[in-house]
């Protein structure tokens, strides 16, 4: 085939944040001054640590030497920073204070995520990971990483997820999500032992006691011993590690060698004299890194809007000047935002990880803070977590989102928000079982496609399912089952009477006159995006190609090779096309998209 491929252009990369996994204190040898050490994530990019000097407020900014960011941070002796990464080859970073530099990177095959590290009473610095769920130990003596095996039982617990190493000769490892198993590595005999009733985690180790917790109940154990402790004398010693924010939430914090304490909100940091004070919050005074950029729309107002793919806020780029606006925190809970709708003014936003609705009105100021502008809905949590199907107006004008289930759980649902009252409500597990991990609508249904996705579990591996749900009766009207292997994801589209579906390698069109599905177009390769650039035309975002798919004859034809994977896209009503490759955002006018031979399409039989 003869291609001439289109062209696009980057126009810049606008989405910009913090998200703080980790903190620490340490009293810098470089300096012998207190800091305040944040651990940014950079996703799609590169983390980064952050010195906040706890006197002067004054900022510095060290690069990781690779990986997005650390949830993993251990404050070894005021003389070295020890740092594990993810999400894609759990390093095990060492920073020596005194001259800034780093040592040469390690790891362990196979593990991608390095989650919270713990320094042991033996001096050695250990961590739990993901997928293997071991337990990982650092000797910083010798700069060597050692696998001491896998922390469960279980084959589908995947996660080892926190550690705690407060209780000399014990490491404790919480292993997860198809079962909840707290464990206990005897540091002496390289052995693990199960601990305390099933479900529960640690709460908290003190010279007293072992305090471990399950949905607000709490129990007590002796650290010589580890035997049982009646709870009533020991509740009421429980540490005090969250001070009070001016909107009267609960923070947690880390105490400075002072008295004082230091905390992270968001894009904001504090500094509190005591727990009883309520801090000021101030912005983190580095400048924010480049982030990957999860979901794309156009406001009303013309501007470019997005959200982070990890960090909790949001941005908008005017193509008029390229200026940017980033966000603060969007809601209380951390995560992401996926879907965005405007109607009006506002914007609709959905979130992981706390199930949230949040309806942002641009025409005012934002206090976010105060719960009045973004504001923070009805939660469908804790039943559903993830809105993996995205956001979209439905035919019978509300708000409605696709969801995946809570950790640990295959299943998923739908929610609506009414746009005139703001009321939630929400369906569980429509397709029972699987997420739903697609959303679109017409003028009188949603689609939806499910598979067996999930949070903390593997990929389940069985028929993902095509749904047809009816917005004025609230049930599914119409379900296919596709065949075994073919794997279907977030690209659907409606558009021109029609309906396109990702499936395998290929798109399928369906037909809601009929409910049937018609023809597919063979791509050779798997499509994780589409973008609506009219009623006449479909963006497809392969893994290496731009498709364009002329919606009346069900065909589609190869417009670019693309610069990365793509995770975002939108069409403008004026026909231009902006997609995102990690943080950079690309933009097509309309006179740049390719006139190729069309992809052949071949009917359902």
């Amino acid at each position: 085939m003869n291609l001439e491929f289109a062209s696009y252009a980057c126009v810049g990369r606008p989405c910009r944040n913090f998200n703080i996994p980790a903190t620490a204190v340490i009293r810098d040898p470089w300096d012998g001054r207190e800091k305040f050490v944040l651990s940014n994530m950079a996703l799609g990019e590169t983390g980064n640590l952050i010195f906040i000097d706890t006197e002067t407020g004054e900022g510095e900014s060290f690069l990781l030497p690779g990986d997005a960011g650390a949830w993993g941070l251990v404050n070894w002796n005021d003389e070295l920073l020890v740092v594990g990464t993810c999400p894609e080859y759990a390093y095990l970073h060492s920073f020596e204070l005194k001259s800034r530099t780093w040592r040469s990177p390690l790891r362990d095959e196979g593990e991608k995520y390095f989650w919270n590290l713990t320094l042991g009473s033996d001096g050695n610095v250990y961590g739990g990971t993901w997928p293997g769920c071991s337990l990982l130990r650092y000797n910083p003596v010798r700069h060597t990483l050692e696998n001491l095996g896998r922390v469960s039982d279980n084959g589908k617990n995947h996660y080892s997820r926190p550690v705690w190493g407060e209780l000399p000769g014990t490491v404790f490892v919480l292993a997860g999500f198809d079962s909840v198993q707290l464990r206990a590595y005897d540091i002496a005999s390289g052995t693990f032992a199960d601990f305390g009733s099933p479900g529960f985690t640690i709460q908290e180790i003190a010279s007293e006691f072992i305090c471990t917790e399950k949905d607000g109940e709490y129990e007590f154990y002796n650290p010589r011993t580890l035997e049982p402790l009646p709870p009533e004398p020991y509740l009421s010693k429980l540490a005090d590690r969250d001070i009070t924010l001016p909107n009267g939430k609960k923070n947690r914090v880390l105490p400075l060698a002072d008295g004082r304490y230091g905390g992270v909100r968001g894009q904001e940091y504090f500094i509190a004299g005591s727990l009883s004070e309520t801090p000021e919050l101030k912005p983190i005074p580095v400048p924010a890194p480049a982030t990957m950029i999860h979901t794309l729309l156009e406001g009303e107002d013309g501007k470019i809007w997005g959200s982070c793919a990890f960090g909790q806020t949001i941005f908008a780029y005017d193509p008029a000047d390229g200026a940017c606006w980033n966000s603060p925190a969007v809601c209380d809970k951390g995560g992401e935002v996926y879907g965005m709708l405007f109607i009006g003014p506002r914007l609709f936003l959905s979130c992981y990880v706390g199930g949230d609705h949040v309806v942002y009105d641009t025409s005012r100021p934002w206090n976010q803070l105060l719960n009045e502008n973004p504001r923070t809905l009805r939660s469908v949590a804790p039943e559903l977590i993830r809105p993996t199907g995205r956001t979209v107006l439905g035919p019978d004008g509300g708000v409605w989102t696709g969801w995946s289930a809570k950790y640990g759980t295959y299943g998923g649902g739908l929610s609506r928000i009414d746009p005139g009252t703001l009321e939630v409500k929400s369906w569980y597990d429509p397709v029972p079982e699987q997420q739903v991990a697609g959303l679109t609508a017409d003028a009188r249904y949603l689609y939806f496609t499910t598979n067996g996705g999930a949070s903390g579990l593997a990929y389940k591996e069985e028929p993902c399912h095509f749904g047809v749900w009816s917005a004025e009766e609230r049930r599914v009207v119409r379900l296919h089952r596709f065949e075994e292997g073919v794997r279907t994801g977030s690209a659907v589209m409606a558009a021109g009477g029609k309906v396109f579906v990702a499936a395998g390698n290929g798109i399928r069109e369906f037909l809601p006159g009929t409910f049937s599905f018609a023809r597919t177009i063979e791509l050779g390769e798997a499509c994780g995006w589409m973008a609506k650039i009219s009623e006449d035309e479909i963006a497809a975002f392969g893994t290496k190609h731009l498709y364009l798919i002329s919606v009346k004859e069900a065909k589609a034809r190869i417009a670019a090779e693309l610069p990365g994977p793509v995770h975002a896209a939108a069409a403008t009503r004026a026909g231009e096309l902006y997609f995102a490759s990690k943080s950079e955002l690309y933009r097509m006018d309309p006179t740049a998209r390719s006139h190729a031979d069309p992809l052949e399409a071949k009917g359902e039989g």
